[in-house]
């Protein structure tokens, strides 16, 4: 390799280095130690090859033997080559099952501990007595012997593991990603698990709890390289360190659903036949009396189109289906950066082909103004789901798009600088120069509360409706109980409250009521604010 090539790769690898050298020996003075003698050794490597494949993994490979002749210089003050180079006997039939058992081996024993390591290599390589041992390492002939047995242990059960159960030959992805509750600086749930390992780490420990060697083992990773993605996801609340044990266990806190599970046709069909319920049953009655209504229930829109308003309406009517009252706050985990939230994730992996999701949705989404002058004052309802033209769901509502849409119809289009109206425009919210969204004026009294209170007073759910409520609560916690693990149940319960007032509730039944004519298609133009109702202070 050029020099040249070789210092900027040495410069791009400087930090990653010494953040190993300072992993493994927690301490400063002897990271610099670690990391000088790492860098020396993988320049000279970059210096004396041109073609270097896999670069991480070449680098990973140089500071883990210089990282075990460091620790092997200070316990025994001689060099070692590290164990993952020991030249393990070659079996003297040669055969391709033989050969494969000993990369098998090989790569167990990097799974072992630090310590189990430096016992395995003492005593069969290094031909050292049970005794010997204990003498170096300062620890007694018995803990030498169990270390011994146990590394035995793991190293036969790693060989013998199914291997349709190993996430290194199939690792899970997550096909969604999402949370419940508000996001800090750092974003949510799909801004932390950004790497499928650190995806693999918590789906290995969501089902039992693990230790870091058995979730190392599980994904198919050296402990060095799960460390740093395992310890990101305790410090943000994701995996339960569970003790403070010299080997503590680990268990995922977040909710994962398996699109892979068996049984999901048995979900989709409890939702689908509610929805059919709630198109004929309780929906057409609140249309007739909002048309019955002489002021639309105080809904005005582009164009005054009732087909238009009633979409809102739907999301609106599966509102007030909110019948019990469930607090999930508990459930939710305060993260370091501000944040404050449930984090869910949907699991899948290269292996199995889900059916694209006509029935996305995403929570109820609000934003709000409340203290300045009543022409700046707002409050947002809206809903993203497959019926609705936009992009970037919760991360592109902004706040600022709904100041600067409540400027344009207070006061109109001299109020907006260029980009404000560029924005809204690009969104769909003014077309041609006309506000898009439903906008519902709201006396100054009520305005504090209007998001829980409209239009609760003219819906009524009849006991018929109620009582389906709760049927399908029930059965709907029955089918989920069994798909998550127990820590998981409380959650699960929880989430499984009101599932008719969910807005996953909301494509499925505008899909049967646009099958069955009670609703007509929209416009592209129209599908960019549907689902939205902007609340604006009356004046006074």
């Amino acid at each position: 390799m050029e020099k040249t090539l070789a210092d900027k790769l040495i410069f791009e690898y400087r930090d990653r280095i010494f953040g190993f050298a300072l992993e493994k020996t927690r301490n400063i003075d002897r990271a610099r130690e670690l990391a000088s003698d790492i860098m020396f050794e993988v320049y000279r490597a970059f210096l004396r090859h041109e073609d270097i494949v896999n670069t991480d993994g070449y680098v990973y490979r140089i500071s883990k033997n210089v990282w075990a002749k460091y620790v092997h210089t200070l316990e025994t003050g001689r060099r070692f080559e590290d164990i993952s180079n020991m030249e393990i006997a070659a079996p003297e039939d040669n055969s391709e099952e033989e050969e494969h058992i000993r990369q098998l081996l090989r790569r167990e024993i990097g799974f072992l501990s630090e310590r189990q390591r430096t016992v395995i290599y003492m005593f069969y390589y290094d031909k050292r007595s049970v005794a010997e041992i204990a003498k170096r390492l300062g620890i007694s002939e018995g803990t030498v012997k169990w270390h011994l047995s146990d590394a035995r242990t793991k190293l036969k059960e790693g060989i013998d593991m199914n291997i349709d159960k190993n996430l290194e030959l199939n690792p899970i992805h997550f096909e969604e990603m999402g949370h419940s509750g508000y996001t800090g600086s750092r974003g949510d749930t799909a801004d932390i698990f950004d790497s499928v390992l650190k995806m693999n780490i918590a789906w290995a420990c969501y089902h039992e709890p693990k230790t870091f060697e058995e979730i190392a083992r599980e994904v198919g990773v050296p402990q060095v390289y799960a460390a740093d993605q395992l310890a990101a996801l305790v410090d943000f609340g994701f995996i339960d360190k569970l003790d403070n044990s010299k080997d503590p266990k680990y268990r995922t806190n977040m909710l994962m659903e398996d699109l892979r599970y068996e049984g999901n046709e048995e979900g989709e069909k409890i939702l689908c036949d509610a929805a059919a319920v709630l198109a004929e049953k309780y929906f057409p009655k609140i249309f007739a009396d909002f048309e019955a209504s002489p002021d639309r229930w105080g809904m005005t829109c582009d164009g005054d189109d009732i087909n238009f308003m009633k979409y809102s309406l739907v999301m609106l009517g599966i509102r007030k289906l909110r019948i019990k009252s469930v607090d999930d706050s508990k459930f939710a985990v305060e993260r370091p950066d501000g944040g404050c939230f449930v984090a869910y994730a949907v699991v899948s992996d290269s292996g199995f082909k889900p059916k694209e999701n006509k029935y996305w949705a995403c929570g109820d989404m609000t934003r709000d103004s409340t203290e300045g002058e009543p022409s700046e004052n707002y409050m947002e309802l809206s809903v993203d789901c497959a019926y609705a033209g936009r992009q970037g769901r919760w991360r592109d509502n902004l706040s600022s798009d709904w100041s600067s849409l409540t400027k344009f119809i207070n006061r109109g289009k001299g109020s907006l600088a260029p980009e404000e109206y560029k924005r809204l425009s690009d969104k769909g919210y003014i077309f041609e120069d006309r506000a898009q969204p439903i906008v519902v004026r709201t006396a100054a009294d009520k305005f504090e509360n209007i998001l829980y209170t409209y239009p609760h007073d003219k819906i009524t759910v009849p006991e018929e409706i109620k009582k389906l409520c709760g049927e399908v609560d029930a059965k709907f916690a029955a089918y989920n109980i069994k798909r998550h693990p127990k820590h998981m149940h409380g959650l699960v319960k929880a989430w499984n409250t009101n599932v008719l007032g969910a807005m996953t509730m909301l494509p499925r039944v505008i899909e049967i009521m646009l099958r069955n004519g009670q609703l007509a298609p929209l416009t592209d133009i129209q599908k960019k604010s549907v689902f939205s109702v902007l609340f604006l202070q009356k004046a006074e």
